[in-house]
């Protein structure tokens, strides 16, 4: 398994932001407020925004170790020893880590560019991993597993 690059996860990021906005946005519909039109309150943007993007990762990343934009191109989260990832370790992963990835600036996305193993914040602290399975090392995607 090569390690992923995080240009490929941003990729995969941005797929999944086109399958969250819509749904973000027909949620807001069904609930008699105009997504393009209306300020939100807090309690909304938790209720149509952060809940589903919640249950979307945790759901995705737990059944089948990788969101539709990451099985688009080809990643997988595992954990650091190889092994699939958990109920409890996604939901570590997805939300209390990319919410502290998320706060201060994304700086905790953005560690993934300098960090040797390719591991942003929420990685770290779901002790996970990137990966790019069945693929043989090779220059583009730099690092390994062991």
């Amino acid at each position: 398994m090569v390690i992923a690059s995080p240009w490929r996860r941003l990729l995969a990021s941005l797929i999944d932001g086109l399958i969250l906005v819509p749904l973000s946005f027909l949620l807001m519909t069904l609930a008699g407020i105009n997504p393009l039109t209306a300020s939100t309150t807090f309690l909304q943007d938790f209720l149509f925004n952060w809940l589903p993007s919640w249950a979307y990762y945790v759901i995705f990343t737990a059944l089948y170790g990788a969101t539709p934009g990451k099985m688009a191109l080809g990643l997988r989260v595992v954990r650091t020893d190889g092994q699939p990832v958990d109920w409890l370790t996604a939901f570590i992963r997805e939300v209390i880590g990319k919410t502290l990835s998320t706060l201060p600036l994304l700086l905790g996305y953005l560690w993934a560019f300098f960090h040797p193993r390719r591991q942003a914040w929420h990685d770290l602290i779901a002790d996970t991993v990137v990966v790019r399975p069945g693929q043989a090392r090779d220059k583009t995607e730099e690092g390994s597993l062991g």
